[in-house]
């Protein structure tokens, strides 16, 4: 994997940096694993904008990820690393010895020819899935559950990776990358090591169309409006908003806690902020 900074050739090219991976597949992707993905404009069932600089973008099927990783005890071999336009991280295509393909999360310095497997029993490599109970202490997992048998949730992204810190009754504790720590019951399963494309974060798009391309559509600030159209509208000249920020519909929008899934509050250990 490579970073390739180009000649400014035009005003683009000048800030254009892209992540180049030789290994990835350069055909289409495995039919029998696509799924349609509809547009939806950013808006609901009735017509109205519910998520706003949503539209346009190019046209992209869904891969079916295994998150579950269930296919206990058949190896499985990996036929090819792909790029996926719905996430960040790598898939990759694995053939089990049953006949079946699936697509799975590429873990870092997996590659085309390697074995995966999933289980209790599996060995301690990146790319096998186990359960946590089974995973040494200090061990560096992704796409872990956070319910048995309910797939994948936390990891996901490129580059992501969770320590497993203690093993306590029938409680994992993990420390994530923001700092938070929580527990997780120690039957949800994790697979080894960290999500690939770790530098997909210095990606430089270099131009506006490059996010349009991604069916994102332009954001524009509130104090650039007038006051009918947002609270940090209006006044003479250029202006600071006069208050503390906020959305167009009045509610905090940086540094107010927008939290509402207390149901797990009892899992978190530390919080990220502490």
């Amino acid at each position: 994997m490579a970073l390739i900074k180009t000649k400014p050739t035009s005003p683009s090219r000048r800030s254009l940096i892209k992540v180049v991976n030789p290994d990835l597949h350069k055909g289409a992707p495995y039919a029998p694993l696509l799924a349609v993905k509809k547009k939806t404009g950013g808006r609901n069932n009735n017509g109205h904008i519910t998520t706003r600089h949503i539209g346009g973008g190019h046209k992209q099927h869904y891969r079916l990820v295994d998150f579950k990783r269930d296919k206990d005890g058949i190896p499985a071999k990996v036929e090819r690393l792909e790029y996926d336009p719905n996430r960040t991280a790598y898939i990759a295509l694995v053939l089990y010895k049953d006949g079946e393909r699936r697509y799975v999360i590429a873990p870092a310095g997996l590659k085309a020819g390697d074995e995966i497997v999933s289980g209790q029993d599996a060995p301690i490599k990146p790319g096998n899935t186990l359960p946590l109970r089974n995973i040494p202490l200090g061990g560096t997992v992704h796409c872990i559950e956070m319910k048995p048998g309910k797939g994948a949730q936390m990891a996901r992204s490129a580059g992501a990776s969770v320590q497993l810190l203690a093993r306590d009754g029938g409680y994992a504790t993990l420390r994530l990358r923001s700092g938070e720590m929580r527990k997780v019951l120690v039957d949800c399963r994790a697979t080894i090591g960290e999500v690939s494309n770790s530098e997909n974060n210095l990606r430089s798009y270099g131009k506006a169309g490059a996010k349009r391309w991604l069916g994102i559509r332009p954001t524009v600030r509130g104090v650039a409006m007038n006051p009918v159209d947002h609270p940090h509208g209006g006044g003479e000249g250029k202006t600071s908003a006069g208050r503390h920020p906020v959305s167009p519909w009045g509610f905090p929008t940086k540094g107010k806690k927008s939290r509402r899934n207390k149901r797990t509050d009892n899992m978190i250990v530390r919080r990220r902020s502490k």
